[in-house]
């Protein structure tokens, strides 16, 4: 953003409970320095992303087998012969409404919850590891 020497200085008086929230956002962006979090999250068109945890990664690529297993047995209905026409459609989507569940899910274990971000800022995320340094 423009002159990459900071020369300026801007200081900030906050009271015990607002510098333990802003220590709080800042552990869960991954950032150490509290300068550097304040800054980006003033200055950046989006806020800092939060660490995603361990745990919720393996649960995100978990729910995605999911996903594409719901998307299998969606495509694999025309071909049950066994079902009628209007079981087949109820069916759909009802895997459909499983599916959209699931995928919101797992932006939320990403900590997105916004829906137009969409599947690449996730899969870009967990392959990074979601933290910003």
């Amino acid at each position: 953003m423009g002159d990459p020497l900071r020369t300026h200085t801007v200081s900030l008086r906050v009271n015990a409970e607002e510098y333990a929230e802003l220590e709080r956002r800042k552990a869960a962006t991954g950032y150490r320095e509290m300068g550097a979090y304040v800054r980006h999250t003033i200055l950046a068109r989006e806020p800092p992303r939060a660490v995603v945890p361990t745990l919720n990664r393996q649960a995100w690529l978990m729910l995605a087998q999911v996903s594409e297993y719901l998307a299998q047995l969606t495509r694999q209905l025309p071909r049950d012969r066994g079902l009628e026409r209007d079981e087949q459609d109820t069916l759909r989507v009802a895997l459909q409404e499983v599916d959209t569940e699931v995928r919101a899910l797992r932006l939320g274990l990403l900590g997105i919850g916004h829906p137009r971000r969409g599947r690449r800022t996730a899969n870009k995320q967990v392959r990074n590891g979601g933290a910003r340094s």
